[in-house]
């Protein structure tokens, strides 16, 4: 069971939060925060094992504070959802170790992905924010000569997507959510530096990958 408490002082959004997650049997609602000036106190006084946030009001909680929220209740996972933002506060938020990162625009088919990782202790970003976050390590990876270095689950993902298995299919031989194989084929696609499923079978066959 993961007991999760929704830190936002929107009565709509906790409610919302609330009536997505009431039917999902391995996820159960620990408390409220709802004030900036309780935030902290209330953390410590329930340790949840999720924190589901939005950092982004007046008189919350500041970015910059984030990186407390292990000290204070070590191993709690935090899966923020908030507006879109602008790409230096995302990257922030990320750096300071939340696991994930949903807008509110994203709908409930999302949620449940992204609750169903971050209990798994896998990391879940929305399509919005995925783009930032691999804009960024283009950015950062432009100057890199050094040879793309693959780890074997994506070695393996790109046998299986090279024999022709679709995402969902992929998902279900390696026991993964559909997402996290999205994840998986971006973050090889960014690292191989290619653009397109048939480059990827070029570089599978050419390297030896492909059986």
């Amino acid at each position: 069971m993961v007991n999760a408490v929704i830190a936002d002082p929107v009565f709509l959004v906790r409610e919302g939060f609330k009536r997505v997650v009431e039917n999902i049997k391995d996820v159960a609602i620990k408390g409220e925060i709802t004030k900036g000036t309780e935030f902290w106190t209330k953390l410590k006084l329930l340790r949840p094992d999720l924190l589901v946030l939005d950092y982004d009001h007046p008189d919350f909680i500041e970015i910059e504070e984030l990186k407390k929220i292990d000290e204070i209740s070590h191993g709690t996972k935090v899966l923020i959802i908030s507006n879109h933002g602008n790409k230096e506060n995302i990257l922030k938020v990320i750096k300071s170790g939340a696991l994930g990162y949903l807008t509110k625009e994203c709908g409930e088919e999302e949620l449940l992905d992204a609750l169903e990782a971050l209990s798994r202790g896998e990391k879940f970003f929305c399509n919005k924010i995925l783009d930032v976050i691999l804009e960024k390590h283009l950015i950062e990876d432009k100057d890199d000569c050094k040879s793309a270095s693959l780890s074997e689950r994506e070695i393996e993902l790109i046998k299986l997507a090279v024999k022709g298995f679709s995402n969902k299919e992929i998902a279900d031989k390696l026991f993964l959510s559909i997402h996290t194989v999205y994840t998986h084929r971006k973050n090889i696609m960014r690292k191989l530096k290619i653009k397109s499923p048939v480059e990827l079978v070029l570089y599978a066959l050419n390297s030896g990958i492909a059986e």
